[in-house]
């Protein structure tokens, strides 16, 4: 079952089986993933290395994990994409930026103890019923449901002493950068700004972000500034002009260039469609 916004907001919640297992190639390639083992002993190749996860083991797979092959009975699935719910000021150990996605080296994994293990399956049983209702307020719900997973899920991983080895250092800068991103884009709207903020010149951000992920480093600022476009024109009644200065546009005719080249319409347009 998926749940997705005009706004490109996406969440994935379903049971998978060996039959589905074609998702890992079309379906979960993008955003943060979290697999939990329900069934038998499941076998996984994640960038190169084999990974055994057993029953009811939950493991946190980012964009930048390849899994190569896998063999398992049957899987619980949580994925979402960042506009989902990496653009709010969540805690840094719960958001998209914290352990449970990088905090570590090697891939996070956690054992849901027999005492948490009915917490875990209510938890999912309702995230199931939650993705089957439709009105109005169904993604402050689901957005809610994902927030207190992962907490269970990072009270479990706290309690079982897990090191937290130094991240990757070319991860980790793509990780600065996205947080900063996603705190500063309203204001800093170059990809010179944040190189100074995180002493690294333009081209070696650039460098790193070819080698790891498929945007460029301006490419996600223009994303997120054009997500929060789309969500002040749906959802406010400001202004075009006022939403263009609050983006940090210089006047309305360089806001309606970008929103139009993105979007293949003016704002007004959007926001009357």
């Amino acid at each position: 079952m998926k749940f997705h916004t005009e706004n490109d907001e996406q969440i994935f919640v379903s049971e998978i089986v060996p039959e589905r297992s074609y998702m890992f190639d079309q379906d979960l390639k993008t955003g943060l993933t979290i697999v939990w083992n329900t069934g038998r002993k499941a076998t996984f190749t994640i960038d190169g290395e084999p990974m055994t996860i057993n029953k009811n083991c939950i493991i946190f797979l980012t964009e930048f994990h390849q899994i190569q092959g896998f063999e398992f009975e049957r899987m619980n699935i949580i994925q979402f994409n960042r506009p989902f719910n990496c653009v709010r000021d969540d805690d840094d150990e719960v958001g998209c930026r914290g352990v449970l996605f990088f905090g570590a080296s090697d891939i996070p994994k956690i054992v849901i103890s027999k005492d948490d293990l009915g917490k875990f399956d209510l938890m999912w049983n309702m995230f199931v019923m939650e993705m089957e209702e439709q009105d109005d307020l169904k993604l402050v719900m689901l957005r809610t449901m994902l927030k207190r997973f992962l907490i269970m899920c990072l009270r479990s991983y706290k309690r079982e002493g897990t090191d937290l080895p130094a991240d990757n250092a070319n991860v980790g800068i793509i990780r600065e950068f996205n947080y900063l991103v996603e705190h500063k884009f309203r204001t800093h709207t170059t990809v010179n700004a944040y190189a100074k903020m995180l002493n690294k010149s333009p081209k070696t951000l650039s460098n790193i972000f070819t080698k790891f992920i498929d945007q460029s480093p301006l490419q996600i600022i223009q994303n997120r500034r054009l997500l929060e476009a789309k969500r002040l024109l749906m959802s406010e009644k400001k202004s075009v002009k006022e939403i263009a200065f609050e983006l940090g546009f210089s006047d309305i005719q360089a806001f309606s260039h970008f929103f139009r080249k993105s979007e293949g319409r003016s704002p007004s347009e959007f926001r009357e469609a």
